[in-house]
């Protein structure tokens, strides 16, 4: 592990944000050998296959979230401090704290040392939020691996131990749940350097860790998890403490989240997809997080909304017409999808209960695309699945892909082809209420026009409910 605590800023040059800039602190976490691994981690799998020049890294995304998130913190406690928001009335029973979010920004801006603490507890969140992603994407993660992760789980502790062994009782770690164990080891790793001292790398560890998977900061380990971060954060004379907290989530796992903002720019300009234009720049500075009583019955998190002026409506749904796109001709492609399903398929037939692969944190840390298919090929004598990457005689197959209910399947199905079990991919991973409002009048006289971003945009509301997952249909020509 190389730390650091060079005062220099690291800045890197990217392809889609240009010069990006870290501290010290975060250099160490970026320098550490977890978060080095995923530079041998392609970021969208198998789409090189069909898109050549898709071969950027895990590593480039998470450099490329860290930057959005830096750029998003500052704008959001700047909008709050500088033109703080008033809205006193509910609207379809959600109450928004406007006044509660003002005052917590502005203590938070006015603290030097917790200013700093949130910067960079937001900045890391973005750098690790995809550190537990294994090799091939989001394939290896549906291949149903054996797992031994307790060593590690033991080691981590409170609220986040309990919620890892919850996790891992009820069936098996997502890599959300896998970054959580990373980055409680790349905090210890910083606290054993002297990067930092045990308090703050104990509230850099609950703060980030309840940023990157939120099912542990609002689940129903959110109590617990509040009552730690809060006392962790006294302890280390930090203000805002959980509230403030609350106002972050958005930031790294929400609607129009750094992960996103990201990936669907590097994406779409990595395959020759122009739909990754989006303007980022106004999401980040005019989408502006709220405390609220969010009154829904739709699963949405219920302790803080998304705010927005009304002008920026078109910007908000053209990044949801780009996020369309990039499903249905990169993420969904079907020959993408095919190339999956065929690996997942070699590995039923081929991993057997007396030959399991185990999954342990330190193999897993030593996986990259490569290696991985190197492992099968040697361990378990899957050669296919290389001959079936590389298109050779004998392993290439024909893919048909069309609307669910066209009424072609039984054509297909009588011309040999077969359909695919394919996995279901909602395109939302964790909604947020986004209400668009107008300003009219200055000071006391000042009244607000609130919308929900639904109710104004059709684009939003057909979105809510789209889970695009067409049938593909594979007729092998062995």
């Amino acid at each position: 592990v190389v730390m650091t605590t060079e005062k220099k800023p690291f800045v890197l040059r990217d392809e889609v944000h240009g010069d990006m800039s870290y501290d010290g602190i975060l250099r160490s976490v970026i320098d550490h050998r977890y978060f080095q691994r995923l530079r041998s981690i392609k970021q969208i799998g198998l789409a090189e296959y069909v898109f050549p020049c898709a071969t950027h890294t895990r590593f480039q995304h998470s450099l490329g979230a860290a930057f959005l998130a830096s750029s998003y913190f500052e704008s959001l406690v700047q909008a709050w401090v500088q033109h703080p928001i008033e809205i006193s009335e509910p609207s379809g029973g959600t109450v928004f704290h406007t006044k509660q979010t003002a005052e917590l920004c502005n203590q938070v801006y006015a603290s030097a040392e917790s200013y700093q603490f949130w910067y960079r507890a937001t900045v890391m969140a973005g750098l690790l939020h995809d550190v537990g992603h294994g090799p091939l994407s989001h394939t290896f993660e549906y291949l149903n691996l054996q797992q031994d992760f307790a060593a590690p789980i033991d080691a981590s502790q409170g609220v986040v131990r309990e919620f890892l062994k919850a996790q891992a009782s009820a069936g098996r770690l997502m890599h959300e749940d896998i970054s959580v164990l990373y980055i409680g080891l790349i905090l210890k790793d910083l606290e054993k350097a002297e990067v930092l001292t045990e308090v703050e790398a104990r509230a850099f560890t609950l703060a980030v860790c309840g940023l990157v998977r939120r099912k542990l900061a609002a689940g129903k380990f959110a109590a617990k998890y509040a009552a730690e971060l809060d006392s962790v954060l006294g302890e280390a004379g930090v203000i805002g403490g959980e509230m403030f907290h609350r106002l972050l989530r958005p930031l790294i796992s929400g609607t129009f989240d750094v992960d996103r903002l990201d990936y669907i720019q590097r994406d779409g300009r990595n395959c020759g997809v122009p739909a990754g234009a989006i303007e980022w720049r106004r999401i980040v500075t005019k989408v502006v997080p709220c405390l609220a009583h969010h009154a829904n019955e739709r699963g949405e998190p219920k302790e803080v909304v998304l705010l927005s002026n009304m002008r920026n409506q078109h910007v908000l749904d053209d990044f949801v017409f780009s996020l369309f796109q990039m499903y249905t001709q990169v993420y969904l492609h079907p020959k993408i999808v095919a190339m999956e399903e065929e690996i997942k398929r070699l590995l039923r037939e081929r991993l057997k209960p007396s030959k399991p692969f185990v999954l342990t944190l330190e193999r897993h840390s030593e996986l990259s695309d490569e290696g991985f298919l190197g492992v099968l090929k040697r361990d378990f004598e899957m050669a296919e699945i290389q001959s079936v990457l590389r298109r050779e005689p004998g392993y290439r197959f024909k893919v048909a892909s069309f609307s669910a209910g066209s009424g072609l399947a039984d054509e297909y199905r009588s011309r040999g082809y077969q359909e695919l079990d394919a996995q279901d991919r909602p395109m939302l991973k964790d909604l947020l209420g986004v209400f668009l409002y107008q300003q009219q009048g200055e000071g006391a006289g000042q009244d607000t026009l609130l919308r929900a971003w639904e109710d104004i945009s059709p684009v939003a509301k057909d979105f809510r409910f789209i889970s695009y997952t067409p049938e593909i249909w594979v007729l092998r020509t062995d």
